[in-house]
């Protein structure tokens, strides 16, 4: 008689939690799953975030938390991971009822663009482990991957002498209408500049200083096409680096930089033109930007945004012009705008197994070893 009891409430149990089950293994079931940061650099680390919140009283023995990334995430644990096309993670969790539970899952990010969370899918095995239960879930974190920032001598000699051709240019003309501050007096000052009152206070000369009747802005214009089979990926991923820290190099001296670029994003859409800005957060649009790129309109795209220069071209403007493809179609419209008097330089990064053709006087070189990447 007693084992017929024991046998019923056995049934009586099992029957109950499957209802019970049924009807709430989801109920007040939360995931969050984000990355920790909205950017980073490629290179750099982060983590991504999974928090459940179990908030009825009913536990949850086994709960499967998957979900899809791009592989050119680096996670510190590959425990429960498979890679294919994407890195595919499935973690295992045990929740009470009433319990949060937060993972921290850290990773390096080596590769630009613009990267999701997909395929998020929560399972639940009911306390006998007889039934499975599943639940989509949705997701709209989204991490920026910024390109790397290039920091090498041959980076600085390039910048340098850049810069030192634009403050040659700024330093024509100054506007004695704009006050920029006082300093200390210098030989070469003119005595007109000398601040009467400023020296008697600090018992030393000092003579304003005026801004400038003309200040520099830096328009970059990226070509993505490479026109070359040997590694056109590394390439276009150095052009972007380049594009990037030039920016920011400008930026950071506070010069006003803007962008174009025959980029696609990942919907195939022209990725159009960043304006000039030299707000503390316009490096972050700038970098967004390259980010984005996922194509490019090929040679064709570029064409039509140099011949936008000849119609028209702002003639305040220092044009940084990025691109390995340098075939004579392109450079053609360029010789032009050089003999209109366009100021202009050309960034031509290419392979030493190449070497570099069609040479110009307004080209600089960037050569790359092959052997070396």
């Amino acid at each position: 008689m007693q084992l017929i009891i024991a046998i019923t409430i056995a049934i009586f149990i099992f029957i109950w939690q499957k209802s019970m089950y049924n009807r709430m293994w989801d109920e007040r079931l939360g995931l969050d799953i984000r990355f920790k940061d909205s950017y980073i650099n490629a290179g750099e680390r982060s983590s991504l975030i999974e928090i459940i919140n179990n908030g009825k009283f009913l536990p949850l023995p086994v709960l499967h938390v998957k979900f899809s990334v791009d592989k050119s995430f680096v996670f510190d644990n590959q425990d429960n991971v498979s890679v294919t096309d994407c890195y595919h993670r499935n973690d295992a969790f045990s929740i009470m009822g009433g319990q949060r539970i937060t993972r921290k899952l850290d990773f390096q990010a080596t590769k630009r663009g613009v990267f999701f969370i997909s395929g998020v899918t929560l399972t639940a095995k009911d306390f006998f482990m007889t039934k499975t239960f599943a639940k989509v879930i949705d997701c709209n974190s989204r991490m920026y991957i910024f390109p790397r920032k290039i920091d090498t001598p041959e980076f600085e000699t390039y910048f340098n002498t850049v810069m030192g051709e634009i403050e040659a240019k700024r330093g024509l003309l100054e506007d004695p209408y704009t006050f920029r501050g006082i300093r200390d007096y210098d030989v070469s000052d003119n005595m007109s500049k000398i601040n009467w009152k400023a020296s008697a206070k600090n018992g030393q000369l000092m003579v304003n200083q005026y801004g400038y009747s003309w200040e520099p802005r830096i328009k970059i214009l990226l070509n993505l096409d490479t026109n070359q089979m040997i590694r056109a990926d590394y390439i276009t991923e150095l052009s972007i680096e380049l594009a990037s820290s030039i920016a920011m190099e400008f930026l950071d001296k506070r010069v006003s930089v803007g962008l174009v670029s025959n980029g696609l994003d990942n919907k195939k859409q022209p990725l159009g033109v960043v304006e000039s800005g030299t707000a503390v957060e316009h490096m972050l649009t700038i970098d967004r930007y390259l980010a984005s790129i996922a194509d490019n309109q090929e040679i064709d795209g570029f064409l039509d945004i140099v011949d936008g220069l000849i119609d028209s071209y702002d003639r305040e403007s220092t044009y940084i012009i990025i691109s390995s493809y340098h075939r004579e179609n392109l450079l053609e419209k360029l010789d032009y705008l050089h003999e209109m008097g366009m100021d202009f330089h050309m960034l031509v990064p290419y392979f030493d197994v190449q070497g570099l053709s069609n040479h110009r006087d307004y080209m600089y070189a960037w050569e790359v070893e092959l052997d070396e990447i």
